[in-house]
């Protein structure tokens, strides 16, 4: 893609100045039309399992393209949900009961897609805290400035005077709702879409997200423990015969 990848562009100092107010829902509103077709709208249902950033794609009109279905599962018409005892995907971006118990479901996918577009407007990335005294990432973050009404002082500094107030904290609003802790809280996509596309949708209020607290893993650990999986920014990919 002629723009890559879009944390190549997010975290970029320089180059996220590219991404104005109206790109940045593009993206949004794109990735999240795509998860739906992906978990509603597709003869099978598609977990993607490892949505972040780097797995997003941009064309040269900033179009988001979802990529890297590696770690994809396809659900039957009645499947639900799915637990596993290996854990694979990205620290920072993994819904809790995936991280803990193995359980994913479109509903995981949801959590990561909240993450994502938190990212998208704050322009942070999103990690655990390798250190237990050090309880700040990007969740915690927002939710801290979310109950203080202060969300404007954390939207990436090249928006600031440049975004439509309401519209900024509908985005923190949804991005909030999709990082729920119990999955049934969590919306489908397809109310997603529908959030972010109505102006006189009301939503309900989010309560406080876990903020997952990650151990480093070692060499010698492996990843077939629940909860184990790779830091930010390296994926650990399951390889089975299809």
């Amino acid at each position: 893609m002629p723009n890559k990848s879009v944390d190549t562009i997010l975290f970029d100092p320089e180059r996220s100045k590219e991404l104005d107010w109206r790109k940045r829902l593009k993206i949004i509103s794109g990735i999240a039309r795509g998860l739906q077709y992906l978990h509603e709208d597709s003869q099978l249902r598609i977990i993607h399992r490892d949505l972040k950033t780097s797995n997003v794609l941009l064309d040269s009109d900033y179009t988001p393209k979802i990529s890297d279905f590696g770690l994809a599962r396809l659900f039957g018409v009645d499947q639900t949900r799915e637990v596993t005892n290996r854990v694979v995907g990205t620290y920072g971006y993994m819904a809790p009961e995936y991280a803990v118990r193995g359980q994913f479901s479109v509903k995981s996918d949801v959590f990561s897609f909240g993450v994502l577009m938190l990212e998208v407007v704050t322009g942070r990335r999103s990690s655990c805290s390798w250190n237990f005294d050090e309880s700040v990432n990007l969740l915690s973050l927002v939710w801290e400035h979310w109950t203080m009404g202060t969300t404007a002082e954390i939207i990436d500094s090249s928006l600031r005077g440049h975004a439509p107030r309401n519209q900024v904290v509908k985005l923190f609003h949804i991005g909030l709702l999709c990082v729920q802790d119990n999955p049934a809280d969590r919306p489908t996509m397809s109310t997603v879409n529908f959030m972010l596309s109505s102006n006189t949708v009301s939503l309900r209020s989010p309560s406080k997200p876990s903020f997952l607290m990650c151990m480093s893993p070692t060499s010698s650990e492996s990843t077939d423990m629940p909860g184990m999986a790779s830091p930010n920014e390296v994926s650990i990919t399951e390889l089975e015969p299809r």
